[in-house]
Parts: structure tokens; sequence; C-alpha cells
């Protein structure tokens, strides 16, 4: 009876040991990036222990970490559904919560347009997600004294949307009075400076982390990220470096190193490192998307759709990343119709809070490109709510302006280019001559003469912006008596015939230029100088009329033409 206890006994710690090993196993795959794989294995174990909720929640933060959030939805909520106190499961929806819709966004969304309800109750629900989830976070750690509740409650306030990283910080507090080695909290007390954008605090805490295990390469790559958010790529190069020196194994050391090469202009190196990370992370979906993602980065976007149409004969096809970068790459590699195609999949997929100003701007801009214009207005409204989620994207308003352009609304380019020109923020030249021809073609050609003229004072060498002024001036002075437009059409022709070697881009300006300048001094009675013009624009390809007429004017000019009635 004794000896069978003893085996039993025996068994079950074999069996714990068995359980605890394959679980490290799982989050050790899971840091590796080898998703899929962990997948796997969580699911092998599910099958052994279908009420064992700690495994529910690490499965769902491998399908979390892996873009699959909805898929990590359905696992807290199994957790949930067999232990609802599970502090674990917890931490879990609320990291679900943190990460739906980013306050910030929401916030200044609203403030952009407060008489849009929509607007408003997305704040209001971004809002009510992060006191649900913090509360959430407080019952999961309640008195508690096991630090892996606490890193994991701190680490959901700190990587995901909405952060707060004064309550994980006092969290970690409590885990360092506990375990004051622990490398997992000093590695998110160093993640807690970096979003705090104090370098010399995160430093300090991945070193000591370093100090405790030398051979730790995410303490290296987090070292590492501190330099790439900083912008010193070769500092970060090296860490990376230094990381695989280490730890060839560790997957994301190459996936950030390739990521630096693309910074340093090092493409080759990039890739090569890539097909490391992709070798590392065992080719599974996610990594692969990750290198397609990487490809729409280095703007290699045929490259990227190739990637991503051999991914989705294998793996979910409704896929949020993956759906997002193809969409991207067909923009810009031209192909509307399968960009829509796809775009119009992903937001099928997507509620509306979890579209993000990316997705609309592309949407926007693939509807403004069908050239139709009841799509061009609603590529317009995307470009809007882009811009609501993400006000410094500035450049949108230029967009935008250029749609208006499009539909020959002429006022609301006008209108939105200068609400552009007023933030002071990422302003072109290009701004100065699109608001010069929406004025011009609105009519008002002393504001066009206004914004032409910026034009000439930012880029005295950009040729469109003289013949815009000269005809902006040719409307001013419609008879040419005063000769307005003359001196800008002689600085068109200055430049034209400077670049010589690209002259046909020019000849239709020069056609023009030569017109005026000719009529002018006829005008002026000085016919040797429009003769001089005249035989200048008879030079270039001429329409057949055209052409005959200036023929017809140099012969009466010289005399062989017939002698007008008297």
């Amino acid at each position: 009876m004794k000896r069978t206890i003893i085996t039993c006994l025996f068994a079950l710690v074999c069996l714990t040991q068995a359980r605890a090993q394959s679980i490290q196993e799982a989050r050790k795959l899971t840091d590796n990036e080898q998703y899929e794989n962990a997948s796997s294995v969580y699911q092998t174990l599910l099958s052994k222990n279908p009420n064992d909720v700690n495994l529910y929640y690490y499965y769902a933060d491998n399908l979390l970490l892996s873009d699959n959030a909805d898929s990590a939805r359905i696992m807290f909520d199994k957790g949930h559904s067999i232990d609802q106190a599970n502090p674990l499961i917890k931490i879990g929806k609320a990291k679900i919560l943190l990460d739906k819709i980013s306050v910030r966004e929401a916030k200044s969304s609203s403030e952009q347009d407060g008489a849009n309800r929509e607007l408003r109750d997305r704040y209001e629900q971004a809002l009510t997600n992060i006191k649900d989830a913090e509360a959430l976070i407080d019952e999961a750690i309640l008195n508690t004294k096991e630090i892996n509740l606490l890193i994991e409650a701190s680490e959901a306030l700190i990587h995901y949307k909405n952060k707060n990283t004064d309550k994980a910080k006092a969290i970690l507090v409590k885990a360092a009075a506990i375990d004051p080695k622990n490398i997992e909290a000093l590695l998110l007390y160093g993640d807690i400076y970096t979003e705090l954008n104090n370098g010399t605090l995160a430093a300090d805490y991945y070193n000591r982390a370093l100090e405790f295990d030398k051979s730790s390469a995410r303490a290296i790559v987090s070292k590492g990220r501190l330099y790439k958010r900083s912008t010193n790529y070769e500092g970060a190069a090296r860490e990376f470096e230094n990381a695989i020196s280490i730890e060839p194994s560790y997957a994301p050391a190459h996936r950030e190193l390739g990521e630096i090469y693309i910074k340093l202009g090092k493409l080759n190196q990039a890739k090569e490192e890539y097909k490391k990370y992709l070798d590392l992370s065992k080719n599974n979906c996610g990594a692969r998307i990750r290198y397609a993602t990487f490809l729409y980065i280095s703007k290699n976007f045929t490259d990227a759709l190739t990637e991503l149409n051999q991914v989705q004969q294998r793996c979910d096809s409704n896929n949020l990343t993956m759906l997002r970068i193809q969409s991207y790459c067909y923009y810009e590699t031209r192909d509307t119709a399968k960009g829509l195609n796809t775009i119009n999949h992903l937001f099928r997929l997507l509620t509306p809070e979890k579209r993000t100003a990316k997705d609309l701007e592309y949407y926007g801009k693939f509807l403004i490109a069908t050239n139709r214009d009841s799509s061009i207005q609603m590529g317009i409204e995307q470009l809007q709510k882009a811009v609501a989620l993400d006000p410094f994207r500035t450049d949108l308003m230029t967009e935008m302006a250029n749609a208006w352009s499009k539909l020959k609304q002429y006022s609301n380019a006008i209108q939105m280019l200068n609400q552009k020109l007023a933030t002071g923020k990422d302003i072109k030249v290009l701004d100065y001559f699109t608001l010069a021809r929406a004025y011009y073609f609105n009519r008002l050609f002393v504001e066009a003469d206004s914004a032409a003229r910026k034009v000439n004072e930012l880029s005295p060498n950009y040729a469109s912006g003289w013949i815009l002024r000269a005809q902006t001036n040719a409307h001013i002075d419609s008879t040419s008596e005063e000769g307005l437009a003359k001196p800008f059409y002689e600085k068109y022709i200055e430049i034209a015939l400077a670049d010589s070697l690209i002259m046909a881009k020019y000849q239709n300006g020069l056609i023009e230029a030569y017109g005026y300048l000719a009529y002018y001094y006829i005008l002026k009675r000085e016919n040797s100088n429009g003769l001089i013009y005249l035989k200048k624009k008879l030079l270039l390809p001429l329409e057949p009329e055209d052409k005959k007429n200036v023929q017809q004017a140099i012969d009466q000019l010289e005399g062989r033409g017939p002698k007008p009635k008297k």
C-alpha cells in the first residue's frame, strides 16, 4: 500500500514537472516569436488539462502578442467561464480593454470635432475601458505576494495602448520588495523609463538586469531598442549585434537588427538578418507577415505582396496585419482594384474603433484614386477621420485639398490648405503651389499671385511656380498693357533653357511663354522682338492650326503675307 502511494506521488511529481517544463517551453517559444509553435504546445497541454485556467491565460497572451486579439479574447473568456476569480484571467481581460481604443487618439479626435457625437462616445468608451481594466488589475493583485502576478499586471500597464506607468511602477515596487533581483521586474522598470523618455534611468535598469544575468539577450535587445527610440541607430545596431553574439538563436535580435539596417541604408544586410529571423522563428505565419511588413517599410512593395500572397495560402486569411500590409502595398503599386477589395475585406473585420489612422488614410486614398466623384467625396471623409485620429498627419490635409480640386470644389481646397498652413506643421512648397492653383481656378487671381509668390521665394528654380505666377498676372492684367506677366514668363524660359537635358517637359510652357511675349511686343509695336519669339515658338511641336497661325504672323511681320484690308 505504502509503495503504491509513493508510486502515485512520484507519478504526480513527474506530471507536474513535465507540465511546468512545457509551459516554460511554450513561453520561451513566445519570447522567441515562434507563436504558432507555442500555440501548439498550449493546445497539447489544454487537451490534457482542460480545466487549467492559467494555461488559458498564457495561451491567450501568446495569441495577443501575435496580433490575434479576437482569438485571445475567446481564450480569456474560456478561462473566465471555468474560474471567474482567477487573477491571471483578470489581468488578461484588462490587457484586451487597455489595447482596445487609444484614449489619446480618441480625446484628440473628440476635441477636433466637438459636435461629433460618435467621436465623443468613442472617447467616453476609451475612458470606461481604462477604468474597468485598472479595476480588474487591482482585483487580481489585491493582497498578493505572488511576484508572477505583479509582473504580469505591471506589464499590462506598460506594453499596451493605454499605459499607466505610475501605476505600473507602484506595482513593481511591491515586486522588488519580494525579489529585488528579479530580471523581469528590472526589465519592466527599464521599459517604464523608456516610455518616459528617460534614457539614463532606462539604461541603468537594463544594465542592472545584465549584472544578474550577463547572458540575457532580452536585456541587451531592450537596451538596443532604447537607442533605436532615440534615433541612435549605430548604437542600437551594436547592441543587437552583441545580443546575437551571446545568443545567436534569439530571433527578435535578428529582426531588430534587420530594421535598424534599413534605417542605416544597409538593405542587403537587412534582408540577411530578416532571413535569419524567419529561420529562427520557424517561418511561422506571424514571422512571415513581419517580414512582409519589413519589405513594406523598406518600400519593396512588390516583394511584400509576393510574400503575403504566399502566406495567405496557408495562414489565416483574416489576419488583420496581413490584410493591412497587403492593402497598403496594393496602393503603393497602383493596383486600385485589388487594393479596394482587400481593404474592404479588412474593414468588414474591423469595427470602427479598431480602424487605425493609417487604415483610414489608405482607404481614403483608394477611393480618391478611382476618380469617381462619389468615391472621391467618400475618400475625403475617410481622410478627415484619419486626421481626427492623428492630428499630426497634416500631410493628409494636402491630399484632401488635391481631392477637392479634383471635384473642382476649389473653395474647399482653399479652406483645407489655409487650415494646414495655419498649423505651421510640415509645410511644403507644393502646399503653396496647390493653394495658388486653387485660387487661380476659383478666379481669385490676386490671392493666387500671393500664394505663387511664396512658391517663387521658397523654390526659385521651380519652373512651374513661375509659369503659374505668369498665368495669374496675365489674368490680373487681362489686356497685357502693363506686361505684368512678362518677367515671370521670362524667368520660366530662363529655367527651362538651363535644363536642356530634359527640355521635353518644358515644351508646353515654352509655347505659352513665347506666345505671350510675342503678343506683348507686337502690342507695344516692338515687332522685331515679337518676331524673335514667334520664330522660337515655331521651332516647338505645335498643333497644325497653331503652327499655321504663327507662320502667317511671321510672314506678315516680314512683309511676305497678304496686307491687311483698308
